[in-house]
């Protein structure tokens, strides 16, 4: 694999460096997710899911009887997320597909986890966006 020196700087296109920037963001998040989790299991802070009623009803008697059996899945996530920056940072292509899946299968997983889940559409709608555009740049549709 090439080094990413040899790569153009992924500044040079604002709106992938915006998603990139973002994905970092969300990559931090995921990770205080990810220690949230354990804060709920050891007691040291509430249960928040217990205030709010979730769509699927697994889901819900999940986190309020055992928060840590979906610690996997966030972990999974985080760690997605994590590479995917490190990927987008560089500007390399691997990293805008694994950035691209993880937001798509975030998004529908999403709906599960409402009304939380709104906030996570919203968010991988804006950096999808942004990533989508990136990528395209200003090619035409239809070239000749």
């Amino acid at each position: 694999m090439k080094a990413s020196k040899d790569h153009p700087n992924i500044k040079n296109n604002r709106f992938l460096f915006a998603a990139s920037i973002s994905m970092l963001i969300y990559s931090i998040l995921e990770i205080l997710d990810s220690i949230v989790i354990f804060l709920i299991v050891l007691n040291l802070i509430p249960n928040i899911a217990l205030i709010f009623q979730f769509y699927v009803p697994l889901i819900q008697q999940l986190l309020e009887a055992q928060p840590l059996s979906l610690a996997p899945i966030f972990w999974a996530f985080t760690l997605m997320r994590v590479i995917s920056t490190i990927g987008l940072l560089k500007n390399l292509l691997w990293g805008f597909w694994i950035s691209f899946v993880s937001l798509i299968i975030t998004m529908i997983l999403a709906i599960a986890f409402l009304p939380f889940g709104a906030f996570e559409l919203l968010a991988c709608s804006v950096i999808l966006i942004l990533l989508i555009i990136g990528f395209c740049d200003n090619k035409p549709i239809i070239t000749n």
